[in-house]
């Protein structure tokens, strides 16, 4: 296993790790429409809107990311970002990363659900390339315990002009029992609920009445009283 440590970012980053961390591990990582401009990133988590976790080697070379986006009012949150540098994939650093944030930021937090979105493997999706890590980030959540949600979700626009990306599963990383009162089910209005700030915050302007894919994922987990959270295989 790589010799790493992690070090966690709140507020005011220093300005040389996060460039370096988001031209070596982000960039990489994630297609254009999956990933916002270093200056958003600047400003969500100086809002501490954000937080992150970052694996650094020992010279201070940051080689791993996880980052939580929370929503206070509703005390969800969203894991994104979750990402190691290319050639350093499967070398353990995505592991030590989700052991070593998730406890933090739990005792910190207590946040209701943790949320996390994936590529579906049965979905076609252009501009893979190097950027074809959603197989492993997807194995890596379900061996925490993560489980899908049956909707037919998309994601918001993340940059100006780079517009929504749809094809992903909406997973449920964990719950507690205010809003998971059944094992295999959780409560529709969290995940509702989850969606609208996502989307609002994002895109900068409030839901539509006729925004059509957006309303009908809503209208979906608004069908009844819970959703089921579905096994990854």
């Amino acid at each position: 296993m790589t010799e790493v440590s992690i070090r966690f970012l709140r507020g005011e980053p220093d300005e040389k790790t996060l460039i370096s961390l988001y031209d070596t591990v982000i960039a990489p990582s994630f297609v254009a429409a999956e990933r916002e401009p270093l200056n958003r990133l600047r400003r969500v988590l100086a809002a501490d809107e954000l937080r992150g976790a970052i694996a650094v080697t020992p010279d201070g070379e940051p080689v791993g990311a996880l980052f939580l986006e929370w929503f206070a009012d509703i005390r969800a949150a969203l894991l994104c970002y979750f990402a190691v540098r290319p050639d350093l994939r499967g070398a353990g650093i995505g592991r030590r990363l989700v052991a070593g944030a998730a406890p933090r930021w739990r005792a910190e937090l207590g946040p209701h659900a943790v949320f996390a979105e994936a590529g579906d493997p049965g979905a076609a999706r252009s501009g893979d390339g190097d950027y074809g890590d959603d197989d492993a980030r997807l194995r890596l959540y379900a061996g925490f315990g993560a489980r899908r949600l049956p909707i037919p979700y998309l994601m918001p626009q993340l940059s100006p002009g780079a517009g929504r990306l749809a094809d992903l599963l909406l997973l449920v990383v964990e719950a507690d029992e205010v809003v998971s009162p059944a094992p295999d089910r959780i409560r529709s209005a969290i995940v509702a609920g989850f969606l609208e700030r996502y989307f609002t915050r994002q895109e900068g302007s409030p839901l539509r009445d006729d925004d059509g894919r957006l309303g009908r994922l809503l209208a979906e987990c608004r069908r009844a009283d819970s959703l089921p959270l579905i096994a990854i295989h």
